[in-house]
């Protein structure tokens, strides 16, 4: 079963960061390197946990305002790591 981390319509907004709620409780640690794939291509980038401390983190890196650009008005979706994978999966 796939387990949704969190979805967002892309707005400009989020070029400079994307804050989101880890509904699967699979992220631990202050600071991560994310990789996520969409199945074609890979990325990697920098993940922290907020302050609040309630499963919420943010993606805020060059990488991740790179990937946005483009990508402004898409669905994304973000999908926990899955058995034998060492990435997480974007659905956009």
């Amino acid at each position: 079963m796939e387990v949704i981390m969190d979805e967002v319509n892309l707005e400009a907004r989020h070029v400079l960061r994307w804050k989101f709620r880890d509904h699967s409780r699979t992220l631990s640690g202050c600071r991560i390197d994310l990789a996520v794939t969409d199945g074609n291509e890979r990325w990697q980038f920098e993940c922290c946990r907020s302050e609040e401390g309630d499963n919420t983190y943010y993606i805020r890196c060059p990488a991740w305002s790179d990937f946005v650009r483009p990508r402004i008005n898409a669905r994304l979706t973000l999908y926990a790591k899955q058995a034998n994978e060492n990435f997480h999966r974007v659905k956009g």
